[in-house]
């Protein structure tokens, strides 16, 4: 996979560049894509994101949450203790000690460094895949769309869709083939009974638990969508359509 780390640090402090030009009134904007979480919220919980991953605190439950509604709401619980504990900082605050836990993690993400004893494969994507899909909730409830060819994206991109394919097999359902951005590929297990083509920020928006149900079923589908629709996104989808410029 291409490099995590890379990836991971551009998209930091691309993130803290955007919040370090607002203002209060901005700060304290509502997150369209997390309607409990201000702006503000959002870097609080990708700064204890990146200080749990170091300390070994990562909560491994979230891997399993979709389908699980006890370890979805200590996922919920994890994440809004990250908010809390940090929700009178200020921003130049969280971004430096954002940049402190990165100058350990940023390493374990490249492989230059070993993961926190006992961790699980899959956590050197984890923090890589939910910045992607906060660095757009940010720049949707400021109203900046932009990095949407950057790494960070495309490696959400690809770490959602294989996490797609597990949830298909999981569920026994079949599988996905996936057109985005001249490529396609097939998610899940044996041959494929639909296919579902995007732009690559799209398809990644919705696989990522940011677009409506409604949205889902507008997509370009060839096939029936239904055996996919609960499971295309590992989060509660938005109730309402979510529109980003």
């Amino acid at each position: 996979m291409a490099d995590l780390a890379a990836a991971y640090a551009e998209a930091r402090q691309g993130l803290v560049g955007l919040v370090q030009g607002c203002d209060a009134a901005a700060l304290a904007r509502p997150v369209p894509a997390c309607p409990d979480w201000t702006v503000h919220d959002v870097v609080a919980h990708v700064t204890g994101v990146a200080a749990d991953f170091v300390h070994g605190g990562y909560f491994l439950g979230s891997v399993d949450a979709w389908r699980d509604d006890r370890l979805a709401a200590e996922r919920d619980a994890w994440t809004a203790g990250q908010v809390a504990a940090r929700r009178d900082r200020p921003v130049a605050a969280l971004a430096a000690e954002w940049a402190g836990w990165a100058a350990t993690m940023e390493p374990m993400l490249g492989g230059a460094a070993p993961l926190p004893a006992g961790s699980p494969a899959w956590l050197r994507s984890a923090p890589v895949a939910d910045l992607a899909v906060h660095l757009h909730d940010v720049r949707g409830a400021l109203a900046l769309p932009g990095d949407r060819d950057a790494a960070v994206t495309a490696l959400g991109l690809r770490i959602y869709a294989r996490w797609l394919g597990q949830r298909l097999e999981a569920r026994g359902r079949p599988a996905l083939r996936l057109r985005a951005g001249g490529r396609e590929w097939v998610e899940g297990a044996g041959p494929p009974a639909a296919t579902l083509a995007a732009e690559p920020f799209e398809l990644f928006r919705a696989l990522s638990g940011r677009r409506s149900a409604d949205q889902l079923r507008s997509l370009a589908w060839d096939g029936d969508p239904a055996p996919y629709l609960d499971v295309l996104a590992p989060y509660p989808l938005p109730p309402s359509p979510l529109l980003e410029g």
